[in-house]
């Protein structure tokens, strides 16, 4: 592994100054308050308001280092920004993105120290560094989804994002042999510049596993190629590219499904071997990237993620990633079980970064199932509880989502409240599980519309809009009941 995904014992925090968030949750379910409360406060340890010419930035490596890699800063801008870190997002992102050079085939630095430098700890040339290729497009999706939950255009528009973006979707493509047509015929390190040197071997690794040498693509670099077409088609002007894209994210989608899918033990290998054989498991990274589309797969990958036997033997970074997608994909009680194991006091590792800001990530995107619209979808932001019980209840507050603070109340999966507590009205869509034919706003009853999440569970919904300073609930109407 490289060090940016490696922690050995306990490290102190340098004494540096940290950012605030007004962000706060409680509810009736004592372990998930004191989970919520020790990521708050970790999270805000690893933030920095701005370190010189560098800018406002937060952790996202080794504890203590003092650096932020670009797989990690992708995982983690989700808990970033409920926490109201959006200008540590977006710097950090810009700093990604206008770093890919020609000189190293359009690879952006992996990791990038406090100066604003590449960390000497992964680089020490352009022919010479650590670089995994999920990276360039696990970047771009990220800045989409930031752009999402920000509001903010600039995401867009902004000439180094769009660069990034073009690039990444065609010279990228071609320079490390990973169009559908040659990725699976690729060398494994595809542009080797040195006979020796320190990063020779890892200067393009095809996937985010590190441990062998033995195979030519890893299947969560299919996913993530596939995530981040899909994600380019949502902001690029140039519909001819997107629609080509969408073409070629159909093709790696499919050679995801044939070549990454294991026939006899009904889940997704980690990594492809240059005969098409595989081995080890990328599950959690496929049903992360949503990249998984035959409803048999997707069953198979869930039960495999799912186990104690997986979820309990993995390193702590590829488990931070497991409560959030199982929530998202309607395994709710394994999905606490996760969550409680990666944020209790004797878990080993808990210290490192991305914990603190998936857990953030799971209790909001998750356990309260709060994410933003898209641009041209017409709503702002959706709920969807996934309390465990009727008995439950639970409320987030000071949520900061496109120019909004909000709070949001559960009870049970059946009642939510909405407050718009500062910003302009909003359009927000109420999602309860199941198929329901009425949903009551503020007593009144209303027709359910339907639908299937991305993920395939099916919900109701209803869309209202909240104006500044406004409270509104929503209901789900008893099945056999009646409201006028």
């Amino acid at each position: 592994m490289t060090a940016a995904i490696l922690v050995v014992g306990q490290v102190a925090l340098a004494q540096q100054p940290v950012s605030q968030s007004p962000l706060e949750f409680t509810s009736s379910i004592p372990w998930l308050n004191q989970s919520f409360h020790w990521a708050k406060e970790q999270a805000l340890q690893y933030s920095r308001p701005g370190s010189g010419s560098t800018g406002p930035w937060y952790e996202a490596a080794l504890p203590g280092r003092n650096a932020f890699c670009m797989r990690d800063v992708s995982h983690q801008t989700e808990g970033a920004a409920a926490l109201g870190l959006y200008a540590a997002n977006k710097n950090m992102l810009g700093l990604f993105v206008g770093s890919a050079a020609k000189s190293r085939d359009w690879a952006a630095y992996w990791e990038i120290d406090n100066e604003g430098k590449p960390s000497s700890a992964d680089y020490l040339s352009d022919d010479d560094f650590w670089f995994n290729l999920p990276a360039n497009f696990d970047v771009l999706d990220a800045a989409v989804r930031m752009s999402q939950w920000t509001g903010d255009d600039t995401y867009r528009t902004d000439p180094d994002f769009q660069r990034f973006s073009r690039i990444t979707m065609t010279d990228y493509l071609t320079a490390w042999q990973l169009e559908p047509g040659t990725i699976l015929t690729r060398p494994r390190i595809a542009n080797r510049r040195l006979a020796k040197g320190q990063f020779v071997d890892s200067r393009g690794i095809p996937s985010y596993s590190e441990g062998t040498k033995d195979f030519v693509i890893g299947t969560d670099l299919l996913a993530a190629e596939y995530r981040a077409m899909i994600s380019y088609a949502q902001i690029v002007g140039d519909q001819g590219l997107a629609q080509s894209n969408k073409r070629k994210a159909d093709e790696i989608q499919a050679i995801l499904e044939r070549v990454g899918w294991s026939e006899q033990e009904h889940h997704y290998f980690s990594a492809i071997r240059s005969d098409r054989t595989g081995y080890g498991s990328a599950d959690t990274m496929v049903l992360y990237f949503n990249a998984a589309k035959n409803p048999q797969h997707v069953q198979g990958a869930l039960n495999y993620v799912s186990s104690p036997a997986y979820w309990k033997e993995i390193n702590i970074e590829e488990e931070s990633y497991i409560p959030l997608t199982l929530f998202r994909y309607g395994r709710n009680q394994i999905a606490y079980q996760v969550l409680a194991n990666i944020s209790d006091p004797q878990k080993q590792r808990r210290e490192y970064p991305e914990v603190s800001y998936s857990v953030i990530a799971a209790i909001v995107g998750g356990v309260m199932g709060i994410a933003p619209g898209n641009r041209n979808d017409g709503y702002d932001v959706s709920t969807l509880s996934r309390l465990s019980t009727k008995g439950d209840s639970a409320t987030i507050t000071a949520l900061a989502i496109k120019q909004n603070q909000i709070e949001v109340s559960h009870t049970g999966s059946t009642v939510t409240s909405l407050t718009n507590l500062s910003g302009p009205p909003l359009w927000w869509r109420a999602e309860f599980p199941g198929k329901l034919a009425q949903l009551v706003i503020e007593g009144k009853a209303k027709p359910a519309m339907h639908c299937t999440t991305p993920e395939g569970v099916a919900i109701s919904r209803i869309d209202v809009q909240v104006n500044s300073g406004s409270k509104v609930t929503v209901s789900a109407l008893p099945a056999g009941s009646s409201s006028k």
